[in-house]
């Protein structure tokens, strides 16, 4: 049976999005110069939003693109195993976009 096209589209669960944020936060404490990131936390929030995306602005520009993460190849080799093991087992386009415009639009 195909995966779920709801299953794609779970809400997201802002407590684990929360300890992701402190974890974030506690990692670049100790890889990040704390002196520029306490220099950030004293901004608002709204000037901490415009360096954020002036940074992303130049990440962009730069063509600077991340590899994916140790988990995100782990993730990417399990979605191929299993399609190659089920080649049939799939949602047509049509249908996970339709079903995606219509929780949009809810």
């Amino acid at each position: 049976m195909p995966t779920s096209v709801n299953t794609l589209f779970e809400p997201l669960n802002i407590f684990a999005f929360a300890s992701l944020a402190r974890a974030t936060v506690a990692r670049y404490n100790h890889v990040m110069n704390t002196s520029l990131f306490d220099q950030v936390r004293q901004l608002s929030v709204e000037e901490q939003i415009e360096l954020v995306e002036a940074l992303w602005d130049n990440i962009v520009e730069r063509n600077a693109v991340p590899g994916p993460t140790e988990a995100q190849k782990a993730e990417l080799d399990r979605r191929l195993s299993e399609h190659a093991a089920h080649p049939d087992d799939v949602v047509p386009w049509n249908e996970v976009k339709n079903s995606a415009l219509t929780r949009i639009r809810r």
